[in-house]
């Protein structure tokens, strides 16, 4: 699921695979055809946030070319989730595999 951004880069929202077809290129063509739709629009890339203790989906951004764009420490404070942070992934336009 991608959303409409301000800051040039289509959000993706959601990105969900079956469990049982992981590792087929399905997520990889998701993105893929996420930002073939970003560029049609004006925009510059894709980006993702991906809690950090997430690490499958962390490697699978970084895997397909990702570039990680910042990190925000304060979303779970106060929270049930204190402690995590959310890490920024951005594919540009340009560097994409």
């Amino acid at each position: 699921m991608y959303q409409k951004h301000w800051n040039k880069y289509l959000y993706l929202k959601d990105l969900k695979v079956n469990r049982d077809h992981r590792k087929l290129g399905i997520g990889n063509q998701l993105i893929k055809e996420g930002l073939r739709r970003a560029v049609q629009l004006g925009y510059k890339g894709v980006y993702a946030v991906c809690q950090d203790n997430n690490l499958a989906a962390c490697q699978f951004y970084l895997k397909i070319g990702f570039q990680i764009g910042g990190f925000n420490d304060f979303d779970y404070n106060y929270t049930t989730q204190s402690g995590k942070s959310d890490i920024y992934f951005y594919l540009d336009k340009n560097s994409a595999r």
